[in-house]
């Protein structure tokens, strides 16, 4: 029998993190569908498949299967190895998110609330209310961090049960119409309730009946339990569970291959490997974006958004102009974003915060809970770039950070507690697996929830860009703001102003970005500066 060679071996790796049923030695990572998210993740198959250290570089350095293949051989001969795993079987319950939000809520009174990760599901199909709820106590009980609550004095008790709170209401109306209206009411005012993750539960379900075959699933869980990538997790085990308790059968769920506390001690471990990393970004780096024209002194926080959305034509030539450069589309998103902060606030250092996944193995994948990182790009916008200039550095920051993206973030949050913020999702729209389903409109903010900031401090937060990648191929974007310190006339400018960067840098992506425009806002805070 004859050896696998390490590009057929290679391929299977591509195979299972592209979930792709086959590849070619000249195949693209990139357009196959790789991105930051799954360069890592190959990255971290290498090393304990094949043995051999790498980071998600290698993704960027070389997309093309063949060439990273002899990358591996090459690394190899020179008698490169990768260490031995992370030990298992027991170790920290909380994630670094977790650790940062516990200090966060304590650290003023009453205790802060973070709110929580929802969605709203339209479902054209017949819809057992006591099937789901039985669905999603396996859920819960399947997964530790839906059964975790806080104490008072800030202790994590994992509970051995915490059923979720399921309820039902009847949308009103004599038409379709109406009670379609009525239903998006109901939705909207579920969303705003506020949650309490002192007493739990930490999972709600809302199920609106418009008729006998057509219901909207509201479904909530607390933030600190959780985050975006969990929802599709809970949702196709929902899914499976649902369909299998409406047929009589059991849950077919397989155990787990990785526990939450395992995650958690395996991101630890890596916290001081990666420290010196962060030590050297982190330093010197700005606290915040200041001055940032059109921000009023606040103690109060509470978020806001503006709307809007690229068109799958704009958001193609954006991807491609990212591509050419072998980079993703949000190295492009936010070069773009970049760019606008060095206009708006005439600063050259930015350090701007994006969340990833912390999903770098394929069991890491399986797991519900607040698993996301927090990468700390600090971005150099000096001098006069050409767009394309400006990816390659967010390119390069950008892979360095993936590649340290496990530490202990709130100690960076300490040294850089007002960063600017990208918060890019490639989920998708949400459904109920097995059922007819599609996404039903809801608000993204709990405008209900105010926070102060501690005693003798402002907020000095800067707005934030949302971008959700869309199956048809557009983007839904938006400014999020602290509308106790900005007006939404800024963050409607910030807006037009992202979308008149992005048309420029497709259009002449190897020129540099232009000057804002002499607005009246921007203008008038320029000239106060003078």
């Amino acid at each position: 029998m004859t050896a696998p060679t390490t590009e057929t071996e290679l391929g299977a790796l591509w195979r299972q993190v592209l979930r792709v049923p086959a590849v070619a030695p000249g195949d693209n990572f990139f357009e196959l569908g790789g991105d930051s998210f799954r360069a890592a993740q190959l990255a971290g198959l290498v090393g304990t498949r094949l043995g051999v250290p790498v980071t998600p570089a290698l993704a960027f350095d070389r997309p093309e299967l063949a060439g990273q293949a002899r990358w591996i051989d090459d690394a190899r001969a020179a008698g490169l190895s990768a260490a031995a795993g992370p030990a298992t079987g027991g170790g920290a319950p909380l994630s670094t998110q977790q650790e940062d939000f516990l200090y966060w809520m304590f650290e003023s009174e009453p205790v802060r609330d973070i709110g929580s990760c929802a969605t709203a599901i339209r479902i054209r199909d017949s819809f057992d209310v006591a099937v789901l709820t039985r669905a999603l106590e396996a859920v819960i009980a399947r997964h530790e961090p839906l059964r975790s609550v806080v104490t008072a004095s800030g202790e994590v008790i994992v509970a051995d049960e915490l059923p979720p709170e399921v309820a039902e209401a009847v949308a009103e109306g004599r038409t379709p119409q109406e009670r379609e209206r009525d239903a998006e009411r109901i939705v909207w005012h579920e969303r705003m309730r506020l949650d309490d993750v002192l007493r739990g539960p930490l999972v709600r379900a809302l199920v609106v009946h418009l008729g006998e075959d057509d219901h909207v699933l509201v479904l909530a869980v607390h933030h600190f339990a959780f985050d975006g990538f969990s929802l599709g997790v809970m949702l196709r085990e929902l899914g499976i569970v649902y369909s299998a308790l409406r047929t009589g059968y059991p849950s077919p769920l397989r155990p787990l291959p990785m526990s939450y506390a395992d995650y958690c001690a395996f991101t630890r471990e890596q916290w001081p490997r990666n420290q010196a990393y962060w030590d050297l970004v982190l330093e010197g780096a700005p606290r915040e974006l200041t001055p940032f024209p059109g921000r009023r002194e606040t103690t109060l926080f509470s978020r806001r958004r503006h709307a809007f959305e690229i068109d799958a034509e704009l958001a193609g030539r954006l991807g491609e102009t990212a591509r050419a450069r072998g980079a993703t589309t949000f190295m492009a998103v936010a070069a773009c974003w970049t760019w606008l902060l060095r206009q708006w606030t005439g600063m050259t250092d930015l350090v701007v915060m994006s969340p990833v996944p912390g999903r770098t193995a394929p069991e890491h994948e399986t797991l519900i809970g607040c698993l996301v990182q927090s990468l700390i790009l600090r971005l150099d916008a000096s001098g006069d770039p050409s767009y394309g200039e400006l990816v390659d550095r967010v390119r390069e920051v950008s892979v360095g950070a993936v590649a340290h993206q496990f530490h202990a973030y709130q100690d960076a949050r300490l040294r850089v507690p007002f960063p600017s913020r990208i918060h890019y999702e490639s989920f998708g729209a949400p459904h109920f697996p097995g059922l007819m389903s599609e996404a039903f409109p809801f608000p993204r903010e709990q405008e209900g929830l105010d926070w102060s900031a501690n005693p003798g401090e402002v907020d000095l937060s800067a707005p934030e860009l949302i971008v959700e990648e869309q199956r048809d191929g557009s983007m839904l974007a938006a400014v999020v703001y602290n509308h106790y310190g900005y007006d939404p006339a800024t963050a409607a400018e910030l807006a037009e102003s992202f979308q008149e960067y992005v048309r420029a840098a497709v259009a002449v992506p190897d020129s540099p970005l232009p000057p804002l425009p002499a607005t009246a806002s921007h203008a008038g805070a320029e000239a106060s500066q003078g």
